[in-house]
């Protein structure tokens, strides 16, 4: 018994067909027929059954798929391991971003990357939730960043949860609320008379935002633009009277600048965001990875301890 063989034996159950698998494998369908019965006559017992021009797993077959998909598992992450160790520093991370972390992490990392490990290849990939978990276990991600009530408990998944991120609202320096209030806090009310515009607005916020002020605070009432697209959005609000509402880290740059400022809200809307770093449990890391983690946890620890304006 070799790895071929259980290799064999996993292409055949994924594909259901001697003809597939022998492409997928990159062998003629006789050669790995052949390595599917030397490998049944070594285990003693029946591994497919050939119903015409259908192929089905015995209940023994089944058993032994089951073990061959952790043993070529284990294999692979070895030969990985090793590859991984001979880089280095080195080397290349894929790691998926959804909407909202796209936004906040993929230009930060992208800068700190290039000034500090500049030979480190990284891809950044979008997507929904479910497209980038599929990416991630069929290996053709390293890692993703969502939003953490997108990703479900399960146990081929490690999950790190990132600090939490402070939200709030953001309009720009001379801003008409601005210059009424001298700096004091405004009521939502005062808020809602201007455009307000955000991401999706999750059910949780908007439960907070309608016990804080009111049923008028249901985000139907006052949206008026959404877009997944965090760059686009606070563009208008640097060109107009709209206010932003969402993740504060993503607008600290044109804080600092003077272009852009924190409304101060009374009562404090206390709302917040939270994002999960998720690999593959068991996969070996690569140590260019673990940079890019280090580099995401900083900046959502950054956005946590951002001090109210």
């Amino acid at each position: 018994m070799n790895l071929q063989q259980l290799d064999h034996l996993l292409a055949l159950a994924e594909t259901g067909s001697f003809s597939r698998a022998s492409e997928k494998v990159h062998l003629t369908q006789p050669a790995l027929s052949r390595s599917i019965q030397m490998l049944e006559q070594e285990l003693g017992m029946q591994l497919v059954d050939r119903i015409g021009k259908r192929n089905e797993l015995t209940p023994f077959g089944a058993m032994v798929l089951a073990r061959a998909k952790r043993i070529s598992t284990e294999a692979h992450e070895l030969k990985r391991a090793a590859a991984l160790l001979s880089e280095g520093q080195a080397g290349s991370v894929r790691l998926g971003l959804g909407a909202a972390p796209g936004a906040l992490f993929s230009s930060p990392l992208l800068i700190h990357m290039l000034r500090n490990h500049p030979k480190v290849g990284l891809q950044l990939h979008g997507g929904g939730p479910e497209l980038q978990l599929a990416a991630l276990r069929s290996r053709n991600l390293d890692a993703v960043v969502l939003t953490y009530r997108a990703v479900a408990p399960r146990e081929d998944l490690h999950i790190e949860v990132l600090p939490t991120m402070r939200s709030g609202f953001v309009c720009r320096c001379d801003h008409p609320l601005l210059k009424q209030g001298s700096g004091k806090p405004v009521r939502f009310e005062e808020l809602a008379q201007h455009p307000v515009i955000s991401t999706m607005v999750s059910d949780d916020v908007a439960r907070i935002l309608v016990e804080r002020y009111g049923s008028d605070a249901s985000p139907q009432r006052w949206l008026h633009v959404s877009s997944e697209d965090i760059g686009t959005l606070i563009e208008a609000v640097r060109n107009t009277d709209a206010v932003f509402l969402g993740v504060l880290a993503a607008t600290r740059a044109l804080q600092h600048s003077g272009e852009l400022a924190e409304l101060k809200v009374e009562p404090a809307a206390g709302i917040s965001a939270q994002f999960a770093f998720v690999t593959l449990d068991g996969r070996t890391e690569a140590p260019a990875l673990r940079l890019v983690r280090e580099f995401c946890v900083g900046l959502a620890q950054a956005g946590a301890d951002q001090p109210a304006a």
